[in-house]
C-alpha cells in the first residue's frame, strides 16, 4: 500500500513539472514581415516573443538575403530555425536568452594514399598532377612518377590525374592505400593522326580504309618474323604460316586476291620508303617456287626471309595498313595489293631513356603423341599381313626392315627360332626419330635502344642481337640488327631526318629433299637411327662393249644423319639503308619536303653436298667408294659425271634502290569563322631497282678446301677408257646433263617515274572531300608507249555526323562518321617481262659451237592489270571512346590480268603469258574493340577483327587445265574462285575386294561404263583452299601491376584434303610401303574382308592398282605422261578426303609483372607460351590446317606450329 501511495505520488510531481516545463519552452509566436534583412528579422522576433538575444553582428551584417515570413502561434524554434538555418547559423535559449553564433567546422578524419604513375611505355611520369575531384585538394607527382596525397578518409569521389599530352585518367577511390596509375597518350597528339609514307593525314579528314596498331602490342617473345607477328592483329590482312622452320616466310594478302600470276603480297613501307625483296624474283614463298618445279629456288626460299627479314620489333613504333584505293592510290602502280607502313621509333627531346630487353626461348623436342602414324610394334605387323596376302613387295629383295628378316628366313640363312627373334626386336625398336633429331632448343634475343635530345636535336639509336636455333638441329639463324634515327631543326622553318639502319643474317638450314621433321614422320620406327637402306639407284653409266649397249645402275644407300652431316643450305644477307627527309616551312601554310634514300642487300646462298653425301652418290653412280673398288669393271669410275668431290650450288645477288623525291604540301584555312581548310600536295618521284649476281654450280667442291674441277676432264676421261681398255666406247650419262656445269649471270633493272597529287577540302569538320592521283611510267611493259604509262586516281568522302547540330547531342555518343572511296589502280606483274628472254648454253658436241637457247618470246602488247574499287565504310565511338566499332564493304573489279595462254606451236613455244579476263573480289571487314572493365585495380581490353572475301574469275579464257590442277586448287576456271579445287565423288567401297567405288563410273551391278560428262562437270566442287573468313582476337587484362594478355587467330571458310591414306608412285599407281618408310594408323582400320564396308571408308591393300582412265572424260588429262589414271589416286582426290580448315589458333599467352627499381628503374617481367593450342577438325589429326598440301599422291605429314616458351625481362633506365 505504501509503494503504490509512492508511485502516484511521483506520476503527479511529473505531470505538474511536464505543463510547467512546456509553458516554460514552449513559447509560441506570430509573426508576419516581408522582404526584409535578417536583423530585421531577428529584432522583430525579440519584439514579439520577449525574449533576449544575444550574437555577433559580423555573422548577421554579412547575410544580405531577404526573409519573408508569415506564422501564426508557432514554436519560436521552430521559427529561429527556418530564418538560420541557410545561412550556417545556430541557436540555444538559455532561460529566455536566445544566443545566435556560427556552425563550427568539422575537421574530418585523413588518410594517406600513395601512388605510381606512368605512361603506356611503363616510363614515369613526373610533375603529373593528381587532384580531389569537387575540391582543391592536389599534389603533383615526383622525378619517379610517384605521390603521397592525404584526403578525407570518407571521400568516395574519385581521383583525377592529369598530364600534358596524354588523356585524363578518373581513379575511382577505394579502401586501398596503393594506386598504379597508367596515363594513355591522348588521341589529339598521335592516334588523331594517320601516317601513309606520303603524308601525315588528321584522322578526321581520311576518307580510306585504314587500320593501325602500336609495336610495342605485336611484339611475341619467341615469334620467327615480323609476318607471324601480324597474324590476327591487323584488320584486313590475311597472314597464312606455311611451316615453322627458322628463316621461312608466310604469306599476307591485304582484302583477298588481286592477281593470277603475279606477286600478292601488300608493298612494305618503312619510314616512307618503299622495302623491295634482296632476291631478283618476285615468287618470294615456298608453295609458289615448288609449283614451278625449281627445286634449288625453292630450298633457298626457305631460309632466306624476305623484305621484312632485317627489321627488329623492338623498333616499330606503329604499323599501319592502307587497304582501299582512296589510302593507297598515292602509291600508284605497286600498292593495288595494299600497303604495309611501318614507321620506327623516334628521339625525344629532355626525355633521355635508355632501355635494354633481353627474352629466352625454350622449344621443347616434338612427340609422337599427337601424331596419326604408326609405332613399330603396328608397322611391322602391316608388313606381316602384305606379306601373308600375297602382295608383291617394291623393289625386292630388301635389305631392312621385316621384309629383309623374312626374306632371309625364306631362303634359309636363318632358322625359324632366330627368325621370331629378330622380328620380336624390331617390334620393340620403337626408335624416336623426332628425340634423335631433335633438341631442347634454346633461343636467345636481345636488344639496347637510347632515346634522347636537347634543345634542336633529338636521337634514336639500338642495336639488336637475336640467336634462334629450331627444335630441329640443322636450323638455326643469327640476326644483327642496329638502327640510328636523327631528327635536327637547326631553324625553326627547317627539319632534316636522318635514318640509318642494317642488318646482318646467317641462317642454316637443310639440302634439297631433306626435312627432318617429314622424315620423322615418314620413316618406319622399326629401324635404328645408324642404317643405312637403299634410297633409289645412281645415274645411269652407259658404254658400247661387243657392240652391245651397256647400261650400269647401281643402288644407293641413305641414312638421314648422316647426310646432315654431309650437306647444307647456307644464306649470309647483310643490307644497310640510308635515307635523308628535308623539310622546308617556307610559310606558315607552305612547305616542300625533298627525301632521297638508297639502300643496298647482298644476299650469298650455298646449297652444298660433299662426296660423302647420298645426293653426290645419286649423281655419282654409286655409292661413295664403290665405282673406285671394282675390279670386274675398273673402267666404270671414268664413266661416272661427278669422279671426286662433291657440288656447290650457289647464288650470290646484290639488290641496290635509289629513290629521289620531291613534294610540296599546302594547307589553309579560311572563310569568315575559318570553317574551310583546304590542302593539296604535288610530288614528283623517280625509283630505280637493280639486281645483279650470279647463280651456278661448281661441281667437285669440298668444303673449307679450294677446290677446281676441270670439265674438260670428262673428255680426257672417255679417251683414257678408249685408250686403255679396248672394245669400251663410252657414252654421256643419259640421265644426267652438261647444262648444270653453266654459270647464269642476272642484270634486271626497274626504272619507274611518278607524277603524283592530292587535295583535300573539310568544311566545319563535318564534310571531307578528298582525290589522289598518280601517274606511273614503268620499263617493265611492252613497247607500245601507251602500255607504258597509267594514271591511278581516286576520290573519297567523309561525313562527320557526330558534328551535326540536328543530331541530338548524347553523352554515350563520342563518334559517328561515314566514308567512302571510288578509284583505278594499275598493277605490275613484274616477274614477267616483255622482252625475248635467251640464255647460254653448253657448246654443241658435235659442232663445237657456242648456243643461244630461247627461254621467252617478246610480247610488245603486255600491259597493265587494271583494278577499280569501292569501299563504304563507318566508324562509331561510344561511352566515352570504350566502345569503338568500325566496318567496312569493298568491291574491286581487276581487268585485263595476265594469264598463261596456248600459243601456235609454230611459235617454238606452247604456251606464253597474255592479258585476258577479269577478277572480281568482294568482301567486308569488321573491327570492334571494348573496354568492360576500368578501374584503379582492374582493367580488360578486347578487341575482335574480322575479314571476309570473295573472288570470282570471269573471262579469262584460260587453257583447259589438267586433272592436277582440277584437284590441288591451281585450275584457272572461270567463274569460280581462284583457289578452288574439285574431288572425285567417292561412293563407297567394293563389297567384293574393298577397293574405292566413284559415282557413275561404277554401277552397282559391278560394271565400269564411262562418264558421259566433261571432266569439269563430273567432279564435285570441294570449295576453296584458302580461307573466306579471317581475324584475330586479342584480350588484355590488367589487375594492379599484373597483366595476363591473349592473341588468337581464326580461318573460316576453306577446306583441305587430307594426306593420302597410302601414298603413290610417280605414275600415280598406289605403292605398297617400303620396309624405310612409316604409313599412316588409318591402314590399321582399312577394309579386310566383305562387310567392313559398312564399317569405314579405308580401302583395302591390293596387289594392283586399276587404270581407270578409258571411263573417264578428257583422257588426255592425265596425271602422269602415260594416259594412265589409277583408281587410288582417284580416292586420294576424293571428296572422302575432303575436310574442313576452319580453325582458331592461339598465337600467345603472356603473363607480365611491372615493378620499380629502387627508383632507379622500371622493370617488366614476362612469361609467354607461342602457339599452346588449336581447336580445328578431328580429322585432320596431326596436320597443320594452315599447311597447303599440293599433292594428294605423296604423303607429306606436317605438325601444327611448334610450342615455344618464352621468358622476358624489360629494364628501363
Amino acid at each position: 500500500m505504501a509503494m503504490r501511495t509512492k508511485m502516484v505520488i511521483s506520476w503527479i510531481f511529473f505531470v505538474v513539472f511536464l505543463g510547467t516545463s512546456r509553458s516554460l519552452f514552449a513559447q509560441t509566436i506570430s509573426i508576419n514581415i516581408k522582404n526584409v534583412t535578417l536583423e530585421e528579422t531577428l529584432k522583430k522576433i525579440k519584439q514579439v516573443s520577449g525574449f533576449d538575444m544575444v550574437f555577433k553582428m559580423k555573422d548577421i551584417k554579412d547575410i544580405k538575403e531577404r526573409i519573408s515570413l508569415q506564422v501564426e502561434d508557432k514554436d519560436i524554434r521552430d521559427v529561429l530555425q527556418s530564418c538560420l538555418q541557410e545561412h550556417g547559423l545556430i541557436f540555444n535559449i538559455y532561460n529566455k536568452t536566445i544566443i545566435i553564433s556560427r556552425k563550427p567546422i568539422q575537421t574530418p578524419e585523413m588518410r594517406t594514399i600513395k601512388g605510381y604513375i606512368h605512361d603506356d611505355s611503363h616510363q614515369p611520369l613526373a610533375e603529373a598532377s593528381i587532384r580531389l575531384e569537387g575540391s582543391q585538394l592536389g599534389t603533383i607527382s615526383n622525378k619517379n612518377g610517384e605521390f603521397i596525397f592525404r584526403i578525407p578518409a570518407r571521400n568516395k569521389s574519385r581521383l583525377v590525374v592529369s598530364y600534358i599530352g596524354k588523356k585524363t585518367a578518373y581513379i575511382p577511390l577505394s579502401h586501398d592505400s596503393l594506386y598504379l596509375i597508367m596515363l594513355e597518350t591522348a588521341v589529339s597528339q598521335v592516334e588523331n593522326v594517320i601516317v601513309n609514307g606520303y603524308q601525315t593525314i588528321a584522322k578526321n579528314e581520311m576518307t580510306g580504309a585504314v587500320s593501325t596498331i602500336k609495336g610495342k602490342d605485336i611484339r611475341t617473345s619467341g615469334s620467327n618474323s615480323l609476318e607471324a607477328a601480324f597474324q590476327g592483329m591487323l584488320n584486313g590482312l590475311e597472314v597464312i604460316i606455311p611451316s615453322g622452320n627458322i628463316g621461312s616466310t608466310g604469306h599476307m594478302k591485304i582484302r583477298g586476291a588481286s592477281t593470277v600470276v603475279g606477286n600478292p603480297e601488300p608493298l612494305v613501307v618503312v619510314d616512307g620508303i618503299i622495302r623491295e625483296n634482296a632476291w631478283a624474283f618476285d615468287q618470294n614463298t615456298l608453295y609458289d617456287l615448288l609449283n614451278n618445279g625449281n627445286l634449288a629456288n625453292a630450298t633457298r626460299a626457305s631460309i632466306m626471309g624476305n623484305n621484312l627479314s632485317g627489321i627488329n620489333v623492338d623498333d616499330i613504333a606503329s604499323i599501319t595498313l592502307l587497304k582501299d584505293v582512296s589510302a593507297t592510290a598515292i602509291y600508284g602502280i605497286r600498292a593495288t595489293n595494299g600497303v604495309i607502313v611501318i614507321t620506327t621509333k623516334q628521339g625525344n627531346i629532355n626525355n633521355q631513356k635508355i632501355t635494354f630487353r633481353s627474352d629466352i626461348t625454350f622449344s621443347p623436342v616434338p612427340s609422337y603423341r599427337n601424331t596419326n602414324v604408326m609405332n613399330s610394334t603396328e608397322r611391322v605387323n602391316l608388313s606381316k599381313e602384305i606379306i601373308e596376302a600375297g602382295i608383291a613387295l617394291p623393289d625386292m629383295p630388301q635389305d631392312i626392315g621385316y621384309e629383309a628378316i623374312y626374306r632371309d628366313m625364306i631362303s634359309k640363312k636363318i632358322s625359324y627360332p632366330e627368325f621370331n627373334k629378330q622380328v620380336s626386336q624390331l617390334e620393340k625398336q620403337n626408335t624416336n626419330w623426332f628425340k634423335i633429331l631433335g633438341r631442347t632448343a634454346i633461343s636467345q634475343n636481345y636488344h639496347l635502344n637510347i632515346t634522347s635530345g636537347k634543345k634542336n636535336i633529338s636521337y634514336y639509336a639500338s642495336l639488336g642481337y637475336r640467336d634462334e636455333r629450331n627444335a630441329f638441329k640443322g636450323n638455326d639463324r643469327q640476326t644483327f640488327t642496329g638502327m640510328l634515327n636523327f631528327n635536327i631543326i637547326p631553324s625553326n622553318n627547317i627539319k632534316l631526318t636522318l635514318y640509318l639502319s642494317g642488318s646482318d643474317i646467317k641462317t642454316d638450314g637443310y639440302y634439297m629433299s631433306i626435312n627432318p621433321e617429314q622424315y620423322a614422320l615418314n620413316t618406319s620406327r622399326a629401324i635404328g637411327p645408324s642404317q643405312f637402306y637403299q634410297k633409289g639407284k645412281g645415274s645411269i653409266l652407259n658404254y658400247i662393249m661387243d657392240n652391245t649397249s651397256k647400261i650400269v645402275q647401281k643402288p644407293v644407300h641413305f641414312n638421314l644423319l648422316h647426310e646432315l652431316q654431309h650437306t647444307g643450305n647456307n644464306n649470309h644477307a647483310t643490307n644497310i639503308h640510308l635515307n635523308a627527309q628535308l623539310t622546308w616551312q617556307i610559310l606558315s601554310n607552305l612547305s616542300i619536303n625533298f627525301t632521297s634514300a638508297w639502300s643496298s642487300e647482298r644476299s650469298r646462298s650455298k646449297l652444298w653436298a660433299d662426296e660423302y653425301s647420298w645426293n653426290i652418290a645419286l649423281l655419282r653412280g654409286a655409292d661413295y667408294g664403290v665405282l673406285q673398288s671394282s675390279e670386274e669393271f675398273p673402267f666404270l669410275k671414268y664413266l661416272s659425271p661427278l669422279l671426286e668431290g662433291g657440288l656447290l650450288d650457289y647464288s650470290n645477288m646484290t639488290h641496290e634502290a635509289y629513290t629521289l623525291k620531291g613534294q610540296a604540301n599546302y594547307r589553309c584555312l579560311f572563310g569568315k569563322k575559318q570553317l574551310h581548310a583546304f590542302s593539296m600536295t604535288l610530288g614528283i618521284e623517280i625509283r630505280q631497282n637493280k639486281y645483279t649476281g650470279e647463280t651456278g654450280i661448281e661441281l667437285g667442291y669440298t668444303p673449307n678446301k679450294i677446290s677446281e674441277y676441270n670439265y674438260s676432264s670428262q673428255e680426257k676421261r672417255f679417251q683414257y677408257i678408249r685408250n686403255n681398255f679396248p672394245g669400251i666406247y663410252p657414252r654421256e650419262p643419259q640421265n644426267y646433263s652438261l647444262k648444270d656445269h653453266e654459270m647464269h649471270l642476272i642484270d634486271r633493272v626497274e626504272n619507274v617515274f611518278s607524277l603524283y597529287g592530292t587535295l583535300g577540302y573539310t568544311f566545319n569538320s563535318l564534310y571531307t572531300f578528298t582525290l589522289n592521283i598518280r601517274n606511273d611510267a614503268s620499263n617493265r611493259f611492252g613497247k607500245n608507249t601507251n602500255n607504258r604509262f597509267y594514271p591511278v586516281w581516286s576520290t573519297g568522302f567523309r561525313w562527320d555526323l557526330h558534328q551535326e547540330k540536328w543530331l541530338p547531342r548524347q553523352k554515350w555518343i563520342n563518334e559517328i562518321t561515314l566514308r567512302t572511296s571510288y578509284g583505278h589502280q594499275g598493277n605490275v606483274v613484274s616477274n614477267i617481262s616483255p622482252n625475248t628472254l635467251v640464255s647460254y648454253v653448253s657448246k654443241d658436241l658435235i659442232t663445237n659451237e657456242e648456243q643461244l637457247q630461247l627461254d621467252q618470246l617478246s610480247n610488245p602488247d603486255l600491259k597493265w592489270e587494271k583494278t577499280t574499287s569501292l569501299n563504304i565504310g563507318t566508324d562509331f565511338s561510344l561511352f566515352q571512346n570504350r566502345l569503338n566499332i568500325s566496318f567496312d564493304l569493298y568491291k574491286k573489279k581487276i581487268s585485263d590480268i595476265v594469264v598463261e595462254k596456248e600459243i601456235p606451236i609454230e611459235n617454238g613455244f606452247q604456251k606464253m603469258f597474255i592479258n585476258s579476263g577479269t577478277l572480281d573480289n568482294q568482301g567486308y571487314e569488321l573491327e570492334i574493340e571494348a573496354i568492360p572493365v576500368q578501374t584503379n585495380l582492374w582493367e580488360w581490353r578486347i578487341r575482335f577483327t574480322a575479314g571476309h572475301t570473295k573472288d570470282i574469275l570471269d573471262r579469262s579464257d584460260a587453257d583447259q587445265q589438267t586433272l592436277e590442277h582440277f584437284t590441288n586448287g591451281s585450275a584457272i576456271v572461270d567463274r569460280f574462285p581462284i583457289s578452288a579445287f574439285w574431288s572425285f565423288p567417292f561412293i563407297g567401297l567394293s563389297p567384293t575386294n574393298g577397293s574405292p567405288l566413284f559415282a557413275t563410273m561404277d554401277q552397282p551391278n559391278g560394271v565400269s561404263q564411262k562418264v558421259p560428262d566433261s571432266l569439269l562437270e563430273y567432279l564435285m566442287y570441294s570449295g576453296c583452299s584458302e580461307p573466306r573468313l579471317f581475324g584475330g582476337i586479342q584480350t588484355n587484362i590488367r589487375y594492379k601491376r599484373i597483366t595476363l594478355n591473349a592473341i588468337f587467330n581464326y580461318q573460316a571458310g576453306h577446306y583441305k584434303r587430307l594426306n593420302p591414306f597410302i601414298s603413290s608412285s610417280r605414275d600415280g599407281m598406289m605403292a605398297i610401303p617400303r620396309p624405310e618408310m612409316n604409313a599412316s594408323r588409318e591402314l590399321l582400320y582399312r577394309w579386310k574382308q566383305a562387310g567392313d564396308e559398312k564399317a569405314t571408308n579405308i580401302p583395302s591393300l591390293q596387289n594392283k592398282d586399276e587404270d581407270v582412265s578409258c571411263y573417264l572424260p578428257d583422257n588426255s588429262l592425265s596425271i602422269n605422261s602415260y594416259g594412265d589414271i589409277y583408281r587410288y589416286s582417284l580416292y586420294n582426290r576424293s571428296n572422302a578426303r575432303v575436310v574442313s580448315a576452319s580453325h582458331i589458333r592461339c598465337n600467345r599467352i603472356s603473363l607480365s609483372y611491372h615493378t620499380t627499381l629502387a627508383r632507379i628503374a622500371d622493370l617488366n617481367l614476362s612469361f609467354t607460351i607461342t602457339n599452346p593450342f588449336i581447336i580445328k577438325n578431328r580429322k585432320l589429326k596431326q596436320q597443320d590446317p594452315e599447311i597447303s598440301t599440293s599433292d594428294a599422291d605423296y604423303y607429306t605429314p606436317t605438325m601444327s606450329g611448334p610450342k615455344n616458351y618464352s621468358l622476358g625481362i624489360e629494364i628501363i633506365f
